[in-house]
């Protein structure tokens, strides 16, 4: 290849994945961090090939896929998120090249679909304790003499409860999908989760066994979180009775919590983990929640290299989390 080829290839080659990247910022703007780190690696790597092909072929024809290729990607904006680029059948690496932009490109869209589907439910979610709030204020001050002032303080009161929850869970995902990671240290869990049950106040009967010395690490804060959301779903739909349960299996360590309320049934066991999920009227979050409880609660086992799984029972619900036992 000649010293022109080259410099023209290189320059062409710096375009494509410029503009490649540029792209991809832009799609993933409204993606998880995570996304876009695993995007701008295969990107690399997709370089790296397209490289490999361009040294292989030093004719002027043989770089025609490549700017195709980069004029394509020029021309997908963030609106255009199921767009992709035309394959070209050579068989060879300007093939595969295009092959593996569109499969970058199916990640990103469903990242966006996924974003966009968040922030609809969040501002649903967020719409409707202000749209009550908002009434009950209009009402006391047009007839002011007609209300009882306690009554709508209290409804009032309750509202902004509720829209304090709903924030609060959306700043902890908003950490959680940041990919923050806390300073981890050893953690008695069978305590943990003693102390947690020790801070709540059931409507229904609470039994608690645990397993001495179940050490894991990890961050307390967040881990504790995840226990009391358990505890909290559980609190909502139970009947008569809540088992808590601390104990070890293998080399990790497994919290179950079981309610003997409607269950979850088998068609939902993923749904109830994805956030503002709409289930059954019998799991309705009517009942006080946000609709963010479970994600959050699984999020956090994963990011302690754990699982949170809903698990067969005889009767109600049964939520497994399990985590490494530290060594």
């Amino acid at each position: 290849m000649t010293s022109a080829t080259d410099t023209a290839f290189g320059c062409l080659m710096v375009a494509a994945v410029g503009a490649a990247a540029a792209v991809l910022y832009a799609l993933a703007g409204v993606g998880r961090p995570g996304v876009l780190a695993a995007v701008m690696a295969a990107l690399a790597a997709v370089a790296v090939a397209a490289a490999r092909w361009g040294a292989a072929h030093s004719s002027r024809g043989s770089l025609r896929p490549v700017e195709r290729l980069r004029r394509e990607l020029e021309r997908l904006t963030e609106d255009d998120a199921g767009g992709r680029v035309a394959v070209p059948a050579t068989g060879d690496e300007a093939e595969r090249l295009a092959e593996r932009v569109n499969e970058l490109l199916d990640r990103l869209e469903t990242a966006i679909l996924q974003r966009r589907s968040f922030v609809s439910d969040a501002s649903h979610e967020l719409r409707t304790p202000i749209t009550g709030l908002r009434t009950r204020i209009e009402l006391a001050l047009a007839a002011p003499e007609e209300g009882d002032a306690v009554d709508t303080l209290r409804r009032s009161l309750a509202d902004i409860d509720r829209l304090h929850r709903i924030v609060e869970d959306l700043l902890v995902l908003a950490r959680l999908d940041s990919g923050d990671i806390p300073a981890r240290e050893p953690i008695d869990l069978g305590a943990l989760v003693e102390a947690e049950a020790a801070l709540r106040s059931p409507p229904v009967a609470m039994v608690v066994k645990v397993e001495p010395g179940l050490v894991v690490g990890g961050d307390r804060q967040r881990l504790g979180r995840a226990v009391r959301n358990l505890l909290a779903n559980a609190e909502r739909y139970a009947a008569a009775q809540i088992e808590v349960e601390a104990r070890a299996d293998g080399d990790g360590a497994v919290v179950e919590v079981h309610d003997d309320g409607p269950g979850i049934p088998f068609a939902d066991r993923d749904r109830v983990f994805e956030r503002f999920a709409r289930l059954d009227p019998a799991r309705s979050r009517d009942k006080g929640g946000s609709g963010l409880g479970l994600p959050i609660a699984r999020e956090i086992a994963l990011s302690h290299g754990g699982t949170l799984e809903v698990a067969d029972g005889a009767y109600g619900a049964r939520l497994v989390l399990r985590l490494p036992l530290s060594r």
